[in-house]
């Protein structure tokens, strides 16, 4: 579940980096990035237990949007692949695709971050694993936090 906390907050804090991005005054910007990438670290299988690594590659864009008024919107969309090949070969491996998306909405009065991924990952042995994780957080203009929700789940075989 470390990697897919470690996902979300990596999206929540690219679509962070675009707040601090200069802006002209009292204009309204648009941006669209394509972004990818790949990748390996270590993972323990969050159903047996059985360590391994995980390889996962991934195609997304980011869009973000600054209004005259200082909005900003930004959003990122993301899908890939993801396996999962266990140290120990009497363990199933794991293949399949993953699906992230993450929006951040900032005016004067309040600030908005969810976050969602869900990967679906079919196993050597027939078996299905999944993965899913939503994050939402709301503060007021004080910072004061007004709503949070974190969800975590794992539906092993």
């Amino acid at each position: 579940m470390r990697f897919l906390r470690l996902w979300a907050w990596m999206t929540g804090l690219a679509l962070a980096m675009a707040l601090l991005a200069p802006t002209a005054a009292l204009a309204t910007e648009t941006d669209t990035v394509h972004v990818s990438g790949a990748g390996t670290e270590p993972l323990t299988n969050p159903c047996s237990g059985a360590s391994g690594m995980l390889t996962f590659e991934f195609n997304g864009v980011v869009h973000t949007t600054t209004l005259d008024s200082g909005t900003f919107q930004g959003s990122a969309t993301n899908t890939g692949t993801w396996t999962f090949v266990p140290d120990d070969p009497t363990q199933p491996s794991y293949a399949g695709h993953l699906a992230s998306f993450s929006e951040q909405n900032f005016t004067s009065k309040n600030f908005t971050l969810t976050d969602s991924f869900y990967v679906v990952l079919h196993g050597s042995d027939g078996s299905l694993l999944r993965l899913r994780a939503f994050f939402h957080v709301t503060t007021n203009a004080n910072g004061a936090v007004t709503a949070f929700i974190e969800v975590n789940e794992v539906a092993c075989p």
